[in-house]
């Protein structure tokens, strides 16, 4: 350099070096002489001694950064300390600057910085770092200053939010999304991420219907759109939408009493792999995933390496189950002396026990004694045995159960490449005997920016082993309603046997089963992998257009089994040998001549898209003011699922899983007729199905921001699938949708101080739904050949309807996102009104067509509420050191309500199926859709009370002669006349809805010095649920109600109608005698007699008065709760102690989920969240769970 002054030579030096020259213009620009230098093969430092030489300047070096300033000839002072964030981590590239002078210096990778500075009188660093708070610290005459930075807290907790397809700087969004970070909700003692959104996202409703490991949750982002589609959300990773490892059926997975053991797209997806969870709501953000986001999409961004050194993270977690116990709440049943109570309260009062399946405990010692087998004083040593009984069938079949949960990740990198890298193992036991989930997860994101291109890399993948106890063994419902006063085993040590009954041909016959026999010799193994690969390539074509390709591949095989030995209930009955008359009778039928049953299932998936996009952004004016963003991309999908099942019997597993086949002489003399008649039906054949989806999708997003006030966004995307068929009618439906923002706070409330941050938010949008029942397609299933033409064919199990429109909704959102008070309190609250028009629904049809339904447009579903997000911190005197005292509350709630409409009609519980379709089960379940109702919307008997005579449970329109006006009116005439709909109607009444239309959390987080405790409580309102079966095997089949020896009961029968006067106080029914409980069974009462049900499609309200009564009113109860869900205490390591054992940073944690649930004194313990009386079976409530956890980082 020639001829130039001080001041240019040094910004040479500083655009040369990329900016690693620090000066101040003011200081600099005072040098005015002009200097020619020679600068070749030197450092930064040199270059600028060499130019300053001979000037009042002088300059320091720290870390490659050099410092320029006046020379004042005092002796310096060498200050040095470390920096870190809030959590202990060290902070690399934090700029360190003297205040009043043009010296500072930035981090190290270590965190670590030194200064030489002259000493001058109110010295002060400064310390900053993007996306943390800037540090003033005075120096006081100590030569090592540790500074400790805060985030920076904006107004909506989040810089930027994903949907996926774009990050938007949450100033400008002005859609309904919700943020949330990873590191804020993960909890020790919760599995997967959707069981931690629980709470935490206003607007969505969480239902977990089972405690069993594996269990998959339900979630619903505000209500439901569709009736026969799926209503679960969309899940995406990375940009990529996820398929479920296994395509369960939208009825399934739409069944509130469903348990999902298969698990979802993100079941195998380590939690501490994910860096943020963005949800997104209405149709301004939605709109771009097209026909599959109608229910909401959940954005899941994986952690990625940050430029600094490696850095490697260790955590490990031990977490302690709780079995069920008889103590429990939620076990309301009775003990064996009570048991045996009830049993003597029943003879007494001459009830007899006509069918028996199995003679055993205090009914057996009774009828021995009364047919003289035993004398007195046996009778009394039994029955005194087994009133001290107790058999703890919990402790028996269950276990206290300790799980581990390990993560190693190792990440950093440099200004050109970024790496991150995880392996993690969760191995979970189940409360019962036997079951357990073992998950093997890996994850490696790698970005490498190469001047204008930027390359990206993923990988996910995830290995699991799942293992269960079969569904119909049922070991939680066994360990429930089984009797404790009868044993386990014998007092020889041998399993103790009882007798069930197994209907054959109108024959009864009984077979021997031990439920530890059967969990000793039964088996359901369900293992998965799954792995994606992600490639992605972005060219910044100009400084305001970036292009980009996005390439993902996506596999994952599924294989589960069910085994039963030949030594379990289930095979004993398929053998029918135990009982059987003669050899050749048992040859004939039976249909396990020996060994077990294998049942395997494999589905296979496979997916892949492939995406370009084209991004634009850039001001169109001078001053910046007006800016345009957008972009346009076409995308191409592929999903395919192959599924193979086949049933295997005569297998034996203890001799290398061999299978016996029919010997010849018998294949060809016909002797095991049923089981050679079995080996040629699909099952034992085998069956191949295949589906394959292909989507082709072009979409565009567009975005126009004036000064950061005014934001305004169109989303649009139109699809192509073959799942429209050749013959469609309306084969796309374009999707799009409008939104804008207002920011408040920067122009019309500028000057109000007390206001941080105001925006106002607006959107609307159409959306397109199609069920992925492919309606508009002839479906086919394909046989081999006819047993009659000996021909290949094909059946037709679906037809097509060309007509089939779109499920279209309209979606209307408005919001208000605010910060106030120097940011103590933000939050955001919304409203949203969503209506979907031409649901599917099922249509009957006339079964000349070969079937009997038919899906058409015909639903209008309603669904709108509103949400409010709300931060406070009352108290902050934290300090820059980490020390002092911060309280924050986190306050959360969403409420949705939805209901079915009809334009045809207002009438209130009108139906909209066929009337001839109609059960008293569609009613009963909430699978009816009525007008004016929610979706899940259930009904009941109408209960009026008990009858002071006996006892029994009075419902209306249950007398065939009535009175009206004074006179006698024969109402059973009047009953058949009526349709299906008025004759449920006239007995039962709406009961409300069994899904909450409000819930969210409260979440307490107090910080002390190195300490934190959080208290996260959530709350459900809303719901509705029965209580658990009084009379579940009543039926005119046993004809008494004395329950079988075996079964247990609940305490309430303790508080059962004993004497007149009784109903004043109690609404359990009494004891009837056997003649007139009799006459409630069967077709004895006048409503179930052919004669008032022979009317063509006319059917019956109700099985008995006892069934119509565990489903009456009186045992509906509201399912509202409040669940201390987590309580943490975590310490974070001092930094001395972590540096002397080498370590960057590490804390640990004490934390207990699940631990007391608040709910309705009417439930009696009974579970709110798992039990709802609707089920057939009792599934397993969610237990106490508490963890200790370890994360430390090197």
């Amino acid at each position: 350099m020639g001829n130039v002054t001080v001041l240019q030579a040094l910004e040479e030096i500083n655009r040369l070096s990329q900016n690693n020259v620090i000066f101040k213009r003011e200081e600099v620009i005072r040098e005015t002489k002009r200097i020619t230098v020679d600068l070749k093969d030197v450092t930064v430092l040199q270059a600028v001694q060499e130019c300053i030489k001979g000037t009042r300047l002088t300059c320091t070096e720290r870390n490659g950064s050099v410092a320029v300033g006046p020379d004042t000839g005092v002796k310096p002072v060498r200050i040095s300390g470390t920096v870190k964030d809030q959590k202990g981590m060290v902070l690399p590239g934090v700029t360190v600057i003297v205040k009043g002078l043009a010296m500072g210096t930035s981090t190290d990778n270590n965190g670590h910085y030194s200064l030489n500075l002259p000493r001058v009188d109110n010295l002060s660093l400064l310390f900053s770092f993007i996306g943390m708070e800037t540090e003033e610290v005075k120096y006081a005459g100590k030569d090592t200053i540790n500074v400790v930075m805060k985030e920076i807290v904006s107004e909506l907790e989040e810089v930027v939010v994903n949907t996926g397809y774009q990050r938007i700087d949450a100033r400008k969004n002005a859609s309904a999304i919700t943020s949330v970070r990873a590191e804020d909700i993960i909890t020790p003692g919760l599995q997967t991420i959707d069981q931690m959104l629980e709470g935490h996202v206003p607007g969505m409703i969480f239902m977990q219907n089972s405690g069993q490991i594996g269990a998959a949750p339900r979630l619903r982002i505000r209500g439901t759109s569709t009736i026969l589609g799926s209503q679960e959300p969309l899940w995406v990773i990375d940009g990529v939408i996820q398929e479920d490892p296994v395509n369960v059926d939208p009825e399934n997975l739409n069944d509130l009493d469903f348990v999902n053991l298969l698990g979802n797209a993100i079941s195998g997806l380590n939690p501490e792999d994910i860096e943020q969870i963005d949800v997104l709501k209405d149709a301004a953000a939605t709109a771009i995933y097209g026909k599959k986001a109608a229910n909401g999409v959940i954005v899941i961004t994986t952690k990625a390496g940050k430029q600094g050194p490696p850095s490697v993270m260790y955590s490990v977690s031990g977490s302690f189950t709780q079995r069920p116990r008889y103590s429990d709440r939620s076990v309301n049943v009775m003990n064996s002396k009570e048991r045996i109570a009830f049993s003597r309260d029943m003879i007494e009062n001459r009830l007899a026990y006509p069918k028996i399946t199995s003679w055993v405990g205090y009914e057996a010692a009774y009828r021995d004694y009364i047919n003289g087998q035993i004398g007195y004083s046996e009778y009394k040593s039994l029955v005194d045995k087994y009133e001290t009984m107790n058999t703890d069938w919990f402790d028996i079949l269950m276990q206290d159960a300790f799980s581990h949960k390990h993560t190693l990740s190792l990440s950093g990198g440099s200004s050109t490449l970024r790496y991150y890298a995880s392996l993690g193992l969760n191995d979970l036991s189940g409360s019962v005997k036997g079951e357990s989930n073992r998950v093997y997860s890996t994850n490696v994101n790698l970005t490498g920016n190469f001047d204008k291109f930027t390359v990206r890399f993923g990988l996910q993948g995830s290995v699991s082993k799942r293992k269960y106890i079969p569904e119909d063994v049922g070991v939680t419902e066994f360990a429930y309603n089984t009797s404790r006063a009868v044993p386990a085993r014998n007092d020889d040590g041998s399993y103790w046997y009882y007798q069930i009954e197994k209907e054959i041909d109108g024959e009864s016959y009984y077979y021997p089963k031990n439920i530890l026999e059967d969990m000793a010799n039964s088996s359901t193994q369900t293992n998965q992998n799954s792995l994606t690969f992600q490639s992605s390539v972005a060219y910044q074509v100009l400084p305001v257009l970036k292009a980009q390709v996005l390439l993902s591949y996506s596999f994952s095989n599924s294989n589960s089994g069910t085994w039963h030995g030949a030594d379990t209930y289930y095979c004993r009955s398929l053998n029918k040998s135990y009982g059987a008359s003669t050899e050749a009778w048992w040859k004939a039928n039976t249909l396990l001549p020996w060994g077990g049953e294998q049942k395997d299932s494999r589905v296979e998936r496979n997916s892949y898209t492939a995406r370009f996009q084209v991004d634009y952004n850039q001001a169109v004016d001078r001053n910046e003011e007006h800016v345009l963003n957008g972009n346009v991309g076409f995308e191409v999908k592929s999903n395919k699922y192959n599924t193979y099942a086949k049933t295997t019997r005569g297998i034996f597993r203890d001799r290398g899983n061999a299978i016996q086949a029919i010997p010849t002489d018998d294949l060809k003399a016909y002797t095991y007729q049923k089981y050679i008649e079995w080996t040629q039906s699909a099952a034992a054949l085998g069956t191949y199905t295949k589906q394959l989806t292909n989507d082709v999708s072009a979409y565009m997003t567009l975005g126009y921001s004036y000064k950061n006030i005014y934001n305004f966004s169109v989303n649009a995307r139109v699809d192509f699938s073959n799942e429209f068929g050749s013959r469609a009618n309306e084969k796309f439906f374009p999707i799009w949708a409008l939104a804008g923002r207002w920011n408040l706070s920067e122009n019309v409330l500028r000057e109000v101080h007390w206001i941080n941050d105001l925006a106002l938010k607006v959107s609307f949008g159409y959306q397109g739904n199609v069920p992925s029942v492919p309606s508009r397609l002839v479906i086919k299933k394909s046989t081999v050949s006819s047993d009659l033409f000996d021909q290949f064919y094909s059946t037709v199990s679906a037809y097509p309807n060309p007509n089939l429109k779109w499920e279209k909704t309209a979606n209307f959102n408005v919001g208000l996102d605010f910060s106030l008070l120097k940011r103590k309190i933000t939050g955001s609250v919304s409203y949203y009104y969503r209506k979907t028009v031409d649901a599917y629904m099922d249509k009957t049809v006339s079964e000349v067509n070969g079937m009997t339904s038919y899906k058409v447009n015909q639903g209008t579903v309603v669904n709108q509420g509103y949400e409010l997000s709300l931060n406070f911190i009352p108290v902050n005197t934290m300090g820059a050191d980490g020390k002092g005292f911060r309280w924050r509350f986190d306050p959360q709630l969403g409420q949705v309500i939805n209901k079915l409409i009809d334009n045809a009609t207002s009438s209130t519980d009108k139906s909209l199926k066929d009337d001839s379709d109609l059960t008293y089960s569609d009613y009963l379940n909430g699978t009816v859709q009525t007008v004016n109702r929610s979706i899940n919307g259930f009904y009941s008997y109408k209960f009026m009370g008990l009858d002071p005579a006996d006892g029994r449970p009075i419902f209306p329109n249950l007398e065939q002669k009535i009175m009206e006006n004074g006179e006698e009116v024969d109402y059973g005439e009047r009953f058949k006349l009526m349709s299906n709909e008025e004759r449920y109607m006239s007995v039962m009444e709406y009961s409300g809805n069994r899904v909450p239309t409000l819930q969210g959390s409260l979440i307490n987080t107090f910080s002390y010095n190195r300490f934190t405790l959080s208290i996260n409580m959530s709350y459900s309102l809303g719901s509705k649920i029965r209580l658990l079966k009084l009379y579940p095997n009543i039926s005119s089949d046993n004809g008494t109600m004395a329950p079988n020896p075996m079964e247990n009961i609940r305490s309430e029968f303790s508080k059962r109608w004993k004497r007149p006067g009784d109903e004043a106080y109690t609404n359990i029914p009494g004891i009837l005698s056997n003649s007139d409980f009799l006459a409630t069974l069967g077709t004895n009462p006048w409503w179930k007699k052919a004669a008032y049900n022979g009317t063509v499609n006319r059917k019956v309200v109700a099985e008995n008065i006892w069934q119509m009564y565990d489903y009456s009113s009186a045992r509906v109860v509201s399912g509202n709760y409040l669940k201390i869900q987590n309580i943490a205490l975590r310490y974070n390591v001092p930094d001395k102690f972590c540096k002397k054992i080498h370590m960057k940073a590490a804390y640990v944690s004490l934390s207990g989920t699940n631990l007391y649930t608040f709910s309705s004194k009417k439930l009696k313990g009974q579970d709110p969240t798992t039990q709802t009386g609707n089920s057939s079976t009792i599934t397993q409530s969610i237990r106490p769970t508490y963890s200790f956890s370890l994360n430390v980082t090197f």
